[in-house]
């Protein structure tokens, strides 16, 4: 449930992503050598040319924004061909018998996860989250923070490990701040940035107060990722415990600091009431960000996603009848035409649906083209209808 929350509400700051995984351009040991400067796990796509599910990978699940956005943020990311020189020198270290193989490296060459054959994007981002909390780095600073050293850098990278980690680190945290450390005005508040990991929390109402000097120290797609993921905390707690108010929290919270993004916030409000048993609530709110996003064709493929799991109650038929129609003015492809007419013989709208397919048939044949899809979806349709 947590790595859903997470993406799905990294996901309003699209303008501010990266469109896919973001791929390094050097050769193996010089993107290790990254990793460990950067305190990352690099993520290794071992792949052939001719490999199919390679290919698919490389078409379908890396270029998501999704994707993108927890592998930029986590990992040094790197594809080898396996088959040319760095790729062969990268296999006499870490062998490879089937393709895909997706390695998960530390910086000083330990395997920490690997597996074999091609991933959609749910698989991929769960074993992303798995490593991160397999790939954790908090005990190299935790016996000297026991032992009382308390320099800045020590107390800052520990911190951010453990959270990295998806460990505790607001006790830490606060005792820092507490202990009034001789640092600068700079480094209090970059610190303030990392350790306001929950919304609801002392150290987030200062990173409130201070958030413009705060945005003139970072990039802008820092802050809200880092408040993105503060909120995402305290909306799973209003989760576990069914606490509206600290849903409201969160949801002043950003709009504090990042702003009133009515997006931003209907998604953490339908994430509430779906896991919540508010049912109603939930498709009013699903509603309302159809009504959002209708012009968006990534944001509806992304609303036609989650509310899969609705097409067989018919209080969702209206909404999942209209999204997939607008989704079809959008981009008439096949992929989407598809889904809109399954849909529609779903809910015993045959004939529309041969009409639809038909007639997209027809349009591509005044431009001498074909789709081998469409035709075998119309004769299957044709058959049922018989």
């Amino acid at each position: 449930m947590k790595l859903r929350l997470l993406i799905t509400l990294l996901t309003i700051t699209t303008a501010l992503s990266a469109q896919g995984i973001e791929f390094e351009h050097t050769p193996w040991k010089e993107a290790m050598s990254k990793a460990k400067e950067e305190g990352k796990a690099m993520f290794v796509d071992s792949y052939a040319t001719w490999c199919g599910p390679c290919k698919r990978m490389s078409k379908n699940v890396f270029t998501k924004a999704e994707v993108g956005e927890f592998f930029n943020e986590n990992f040094i990311n790197l594809k080898l061909d396996m088959e040319k020189e760095d790729g062969v020198t990268f296999g006499h270290k870490y062998p490879v018998s089937a393709y895909p193989t997706l390695f998960f490296l530390a910086g000083d060459g330990e395997v920490i996860h690997t597996e074999k054959g091609g991933k959609n994007e749910e698989m991929l981002l769960k074993m992303g989250e798995l490593v991160l909390r397999k790939y954790d780095t908090s005990g190299q600073f935790a016996e000297e923070y026991e032992k009382g050293n308390r320099d800045h850098d020590l107390v800052y990278n520990y911190v951010k490990a453990l959270n990295k980690a998806g460990k505790p680190s607001l006790k830490i945290s606060n005792e820092y701040i507490r202990s009034n450390p001789e640092i600068s005005e700079e480094q209090r508040l970059l610190f303030l940035l990392e350790a306001a990991c929950e919304s609801d929390s002392k150290l987030f109402a200062e990173v409130i107060d201070n958030s413009k000097k705060i945005k003139g120290l970072v990039e802008e797609s820092v802050f809200v990722k880092k408040i993105t993921k503060a909120t995402n905390a305290t909306v799973e707690k209003a989760v576990e415990y069914e606490v509206p108010s600290l849903l409201e929290e969160a949801i002043e919270a950003y709009k504090s600091t990042v702003g009133n993004d009515k997006l931003a916030i209907l998604k953490m409000q339908r994430y509430y009431h779906e896991n919540t048993g508010g049912k109603s609530e939930y498709l009013d709110l699903s509603k309302q960000q159809f009504k959002e996003v209708k012009k968006d064709e990534a944001e509806l493929v992304k609303l036609l996603g989650e509310l899969k799991k609705y097409e067989k109650n018919e209080k969702y038929y209206d909404l999942l009848e209209d999204t997939n129609k607008h989704l079809v003015k959008l981009n008439s492809n096949d992929i989407n035409i598809v889904n809109y007419c399954k849909f529609l013989v779903r809910i015993d709208k045959k004939d529309e649906a041969i009409k639809i397919v038909e007639k997209r048939i027809v349009e591509l044949e005044k431009k001498e083209e074909k789709s081998a899809s469409l035709d075998r979806f119309i004769k299957f349709l044709q058959s049922e209808k018989a």
